[in-house]
């Protein structure tokens, strides 16, 4: 992890009122809450791209489209060859290139 190799576990618990999230839908929030951290460390530089994608799992690319759909905006400026893999990307993942 990370360029050093160490890294650090968060771990918390919440208290949740019952029925506030729905049964199934935990994966989901911790997901979600995961996805906030990594963009808050990103935005704020304390982490990389590749740092913040390897953290949540993604690929380099999974993780640009992450920060443009989430609008945190890249804390780098992409060079051609990231913006010619990110058009490709969306457009093999765009439903409306890909009818099932």
């Amino acid at each position: 992890m990370g360029a050093a190799g160490n890294s650090m576990k968060l771990a918390f618990e919440l208290d949740v009122p019952d029925g506030a999230v729905e049964k199934g839908a935990e994966a989901e929030l911790v997901r979600s809450v995961k996805e906030q951290t990594v963009l808050k460390l990103y935005s704020e530089e304390r982490i990389t791209t590749g740092e913040a994608a390897e953290m949540l799992g993604l690929t380099g690319i999974e993780f640009l489209d992450l920060l443009r759909r989430t609008g945190v905006g890249f804390q780098v400026e992409l060079d051609d060859e990231d913006f010619a893999l990110l058009q490709r990307w969306r457009s093999d993942h765009d439903p409306k290139n890909n009818p099932s």
